[in-house]
């Protein structure tokens, strides 16, 4: 609407929708109140919305400035965007609650990611039943991660799996998965010189819970595409890669 249509209003429009656009941005930073980051990261995902539509700066349009009003991806700034000491508070106050089991499968991975080249791999498999808390550990895993300024991606096989875990998305939306006949999937349709090629190339770790349900194929179309954005023919381009389910 702002860059194709003729809105008398927008300044008014925004205040009285605003806190409709940043609805999303609240759950993903797992607040209860809005503020004026919040609003930013709505004002954010606009101006990227309007670049795309080939329009220019949002104040064009009489809406507040976004952080900088240059062309820059929200691809990236949504993932480095997480309050690091509130997810460290977040760990500190939920480690005791892991079990034996699950402090074992989160010091591995942590291993994994803190000393990475000296293992030979670098792919984990967590299989245990439904209500065994594996959502728990993986979201601790991404807690950590986030914590120390790193990024790390959150995926599911379905939305509603996606929903359990933070920041989660669906595997098709994140990695570009083809919509397609799984026999003909090949690689995902993430562009080399792309913004999210960019953020896979500073990925410390990938999780991707529910795996059980997706086609292998999925899985070795992401592989190959990793290996090639990174330069790396270790397994998923040499992240660590983390799944999760129960066959």
């Amino acid at each position: 609407m702002l860059v194709f249509s003729d809105l008398e209003d927008q300044s008014g429009i925004w205040e009285e929708t605003k806190d409709l656009f940043a609805s999303d941005f609240l759950y993903h930073h797992k607040l209860t109140e809005y503020n004026d980051e919040i609003y930013l990261d709505a004002l954010d995902d606009i101006q990227e919305h309007v670049w795309n539509c080939g329009g220019g700066k949002i104040t064009q349009y009489g809406l507040p400035p976004s952080r900088d009003g240059e062309k820059t991806s929200n691809v990236i700034r949504r993932e480095k965007s997480y309050n690091k000491e509130s997810l460290q508070k977040n760990v500190n106050e939920k480690m005791s609650l892991l079990n034996d089991k699950q402090r074992h499968c989160y010091d591995v991975v942590m291993s994994r990611i803190k000393n990475g080249c000296i293992f030979n791999s670098n792919g984990i498999f967590l299989n245990a039943p439904g209500g065994t808390g594996k959502s728990f550990v993986l979201n601790m895993l991404l807690d950590s991660v986030r914590s120390q300024g790193k990024i790390a991606l959150a995926v599911a096989s379905s939305g509603i799996a996606a929903t359990a875990l933070h920041g989660g998305r669906t595997a098709h939306n994140m990695f570009k998965i083809p919509l397609m006949e799984y026999n003909e999937i090949r690689t995902c349709g993430i562009k080399k010189n792309s913004e999210l090629a960019r953020l896979l190339q500073m990925t410390s770790l990938i999780v991707w819970d529910e795996v059980v349900m997706a086609n292998k194929n999925t899985l070795t179309a992401l592989d190959i595409t990793l290996r090639d954005i990174l330069g790396n023919n270790k397994f998923m381009g040499g992240i660590v890669f983390v799944c999760a389910g129960d066959f």
